[in-house]
């Protein structure tokens, strides 16, 4: 038997800043969201309000209101979801938040796309987003025959106030589609 070379572990950066965290740490929490969306989207064509979190493990899951009938109205629905966050970080159990809505824009994307993710990713160290992903779904027709395709538009990020996690509550809900 042949012995198997040792591996050197993957260096550890030494200087691991805040800002790497944090933009690790939201990277994360959009791949979530992102994932979620277009599984959502391509299955139902529709989308409700959702949110993920990341706790204090670095574990990111998505986060579930136990209430026994959820409003069909999307913006009763980001009421509830964000006051359900803004509890579980008064708590102290989450380290950031990625909310997110399906929403009909003002005016169409540079793509020509009249609908859109927005993400809301907050973090506890202050750092926040709102991330805008144009979006465009083809297909669904002829019960199902056709298949849905998503087809995403250029993804613009911002820097915003820190709402969820500043005790000023959470921010009110965009404009729904």
């Amino acid at each position: 038997m042949k012995p198997v070379p040792h591996r050197n572990p993957a260096p550890i950066p030494i200087c691991d800043t805040q800002e790497d965290r944090d933009h690790r740490h939201a990277t994360q929490l959009l791949n979530a969201c992102m994932s979620y969306a277009r599984l959502i989207l391509r299955r139902y064509g529709q989308l409700a309000p959702f949110a993920f979190a990341m706790d204090r493990e670095g574990q990111v899951a998505r986060e579930t209101l136990d209430i026994p009938r959820l409003p069909r109205d999307p913006a009763r629905l980001w009421k509830l979801l964000s006051d359900h966050i803004v509890d579980r970080v008064r708590r102290g159990r989450l380290q950031g938040v990625a909310l997110c809505a399906y929403v009909t824009l003002t005016e169409p994307s540079a793509e020509g796309y009249s609908e859109a993710l927005i993400l809301t990713i907050e973090q506890e160290s202050g750092h926040a987003l709102q991330v805008t992903v144009p979006c465009k779904i083809y297909g669904g027709q002829l019960r199902n025959l056709l298949p849905r395709r998503i087809a995403l538009g250029k993804t613009q990020a911002e820097e915003i106030d820190p709402q969820l996690f500043a005790h000023g509550g959470p921010r009110p809900a965009p404009g729904f589609s």
